[in-house]
């Protein structure tokens, strides 16, 4: 009998060591990663800047023109689609694992901010990539370089305040409702504020392409659809993200 109990306690004691291993392994990942919980999203995001981005390089060596083959043109196209999916996708993943075991040396929000400083290093160099493969299609002209710029600083400033930037928003409430420390009004706030910027901005953006298909410049029915395609492009993204944000938000 005693040596039935006495067999009985170590099983005991090793479940109990198995099961608080077990919780301490869950528990290591106190914020997770954009791609761990919200896989769906980072996917749909990703596809959707690449379509973004090769759909201005191919605009711009339709509309400026430099005598490439179709299939140099359809490679580097096709290129830049498959490299911003995955460096948006790495946006979203490989700062949390760079970081994550640092964890303790930050207090949340610095940790945060910290992978939020890292994806925007990693959509700048994206960013860049893309413009030195649209440069090279336009064969450098300067009004195509200035038309590349311009587009692609927009893209890369969506990217960084309205899908990172609430990313950030949303992962950091996140953090606060599970521990009981978030303040309700504050984050409505937030929320609200941060949808009449995004509204107002999108507002402005679309007077500014308004007015280029009103004006006088060359081949205005390729721009006219360039610009409309991409705004609306832009605006459907841009409700998409508010969505996804405020969805999470409300599953706190």
């Amino acid at each position: 009998m005693l040596n039935k109990l006495t067999d009985f306690l170590p099983s005991r004691q090793g479940n109990s060591v198995a099961n608080a291993g077990g919780q301490d392994k869950a528990q290591t990942d106190i914020i997770p990663t954009v791609t761990n919980r919200h896989r769906v999203f980072a996917a749909i995001s990703s596809m959707a800047f690449g379509a973004l981005y090769a759909e201005l390089i191919y605009f711009a060596y339709n509309y400026y023109g430099s005598g490439l083959s179709g299939q140099t043109v359809a490679l580097a196209v096709g290129g830049v689609f498959l490299l911003t999916c995955l460096s948006f996708w790495l946006s979203f993943a490989l700062p949390h694992r760079l970081y994550r075991p640092r964890f303790k040396q930050y207090s949340p929000i610095i940790f945060l901010m910290t992978e939020f400083t890292a994806s925007v290093l990693i959509v700048v160099a994206n960013t860049l990539l893309t413009l030195g493969v649209g440069i090279y299609l336009v064969n450098g002209q300067l009004g195509a370089v200035g038309e590349l710029l311009r587009s692609l600083a927009l893209y890369s400033l969506v990217a960084v305040i309205s899908f990172h930037g609430l990313v950030l928003f949303v992962r950091y409430v996140r953090y606060l409702y599970e521990r009981e420390m978030h303040q309700s009004y504050k984050i409505v706030t937030f929320a609200g504020v941060s949808s009449v910027v995004m509204l107002l901005v999108i507002m402005y953006l679309l007077q500014y392409d308004l007015g280029r298909m009103g004006g006088s410049e060359p081949n205005k029915d390729l721009l006219s659809f360039h610009l409309s395609l991409r705004d609306i492009w832009l605006i459907v993204m841009n409700i998409y993200v508010l969505a996804w944000h405020f969805s999470r938000l409300a599953d706190h």
